[in-house]
């Protein structure tokens, strides 16, 4: 069972270490393989996760796998997390991680939401727009929602700016029932 406090502070442990090493940014491509392997290939995922295979079986193997692929910080941190049983916190890890080191950079994550694909260029404006709006860096993860009508939709933080279709309808429609139920 993965524990949030744990990860975060692994993440701590990880991250300070990365950032005075000056290996913040492989060690996180380090994690982001890791974890992919982990959410997209049951058998890796089983053989990480599973309790009857021996502690000094996993960290063999996951030597044998990443001592030539990723930094010898990243080995030394599952190295860690394996020998303490916390190999279910490996994703924990990593999600925290990130977050860390888009604290100290001062960026933010948002997701944008549009009813219909954005080319690059589109893309590149509306992040230039949106750090000049929110003023910090902004890392952006771009979906695709038919049911938005037309128009996008940015969540970051605890903030949503709405301005799809969809949203411009309800929010006149919200207004119209209050002004509705005023004059009564």
């Amino acid at each position: 069972m993965a524990n949030s406090g744990v990860a975060r502070r692994y993440a701590q442990a990880l991250f300070s270490t990365a950032l005075s090493h000056d290996v913040v940014k492989s060690v996180e491509d380090d994690l982001n393989s890791i974890v992919g392997l982990l959410e997209n290939d049951p058998e890796f995922r089983e053989f990480v996760i599973a309790p009857y295979t021996g502690r000094d079986a996993k960290i063999a193997i996951l030597e044998k796998l990443f001592s030539d692929r990723v930094t010898a910080l990243t080995m030394q941190a599952l190295r860690v997390m394996l020998e303490k049983r916390r190999e279910d916190e490996i994703i924990g890890v990593r999600n925290e991680y990130v977050t860390l080191r888009r604290e100290h950079e001062g960026a933010v994550f948002a997701t944008i939401t549009s009813a219909y694909d954005i080319d690059e260029q589109q893309k590149k404006a509306l992040l230039s727009k949106l750090e000049k709006t929110i003023g910090k860096k902004i890392e952006a993860e771009f979906k695709l929602d038919t049911s938005l009508l037309g128009g996008i939709r940015v969540a970051y933080g605890n903030y949503v700016l709405d301005g799809s279709i969809r949203g411009t309808l309800s929010s006149l429609r919200d207004k119209l029932r209050h002004d509705l139920l005023k004059q009564q």
